[in-house]
């Protein structure tokens, strides 16, 4: 079984979040378990905030048994085709720990306010980890429910 990983995961432990650490950490060990676990180069750039030089990155990963697994052509396309129709259509924002769906109007004057809008970056780690994981490993589980169907959200 393959496992896609999101940042928030891994930050979780890196920072460390005390909050999510117990969680994402076990999580993580019961991924490696069952299977292999990779990143996108997304989660990569991102993770890589948190690292003086490079080796000191690999070898996280190297400890952790993280695989970057790079997303095709086809991949970022899939990723930049629902990026677009998400900002042409969307005009709701779902909560991302629960998926409901969150009120985006003034409570006083019912004025619509600017919702939050994903970034392309939130769909191609989605659409890796729908195209080359059979689960995929997140603390946003409302939004990738929402948007990606076909993969186990843990």
């Amino acid at each position: 079984m393959i496992t896609a990983v999101d940042t928030n995961i891994l930050l979780d432990i890196l920072i460390p979040n005390q909050k999510f650490l117990k969680s994402s950490f076990q999580k993580l060990e019961i991924a490696a378990k069952n299977g292999t676990m990779v990143i996108c180069e997304i989660v990569y750039a991102e993770l890589a905030s948190q690292f003086r030089d490079h080796n000191d990155l690999m070898n996280f990963l190297k400890d952790t048994q993280i695989d970057v697994k790079w997303s095709t052509k086809e991949t970022f396309f899939k990723a930049s085709q629902l990026w677009t129709e998400y900002k042409k259509h969307n005009k709701k924002y779902f909560c991302p720990g629960c998926g409901n769906l969150i009120e985006t109007k003034c409570s006083i004057c019912g004025s619509n306010l600017n919702v939050p809008r994903r970034m392309l970056n939130d769909f191609i780690i989605g659409i890796h980890a729908q195209t080359f994981a059979d689960r995929f490993l997140t603390r946003d589980r409302g939004f990738y429910r929402n948007y990606f169907s076909g993969i186990e959200i843990v």
